[in-house]
């Protein structure tokens, strides 16, 4: 039983970060219809490096 709650988690955390990108640009189409986002390879990859780039700038350690 263990295992497969092991492989669920690890299958969800796979899904998420393939399918995480692309949740991402259809709420900007959503609540920005004018951008008109398409769904493509491109832009997959143009969120996830804007979303690594958000990470390693956000800091939430009070004492730097």
């Amino acid at each position: 039983m263990k295992v497969f709650a092991i492989l669920g988690v690890v299958a969800l955390v796979i899904l998420l970060l393939i399918f995480g990108p692309l949740l991402t640009i259809w709420s900007l189409n959503t609540l920005f219809p004018a951008l008109a986002i398409p769904y493509t390879m491109e832009t997959w990859a143009a969120i996830v490096l804007m979303g690594m780039w958000v990470r390693g700038t956000v800091d939430f350690r009070k004492n730097k």
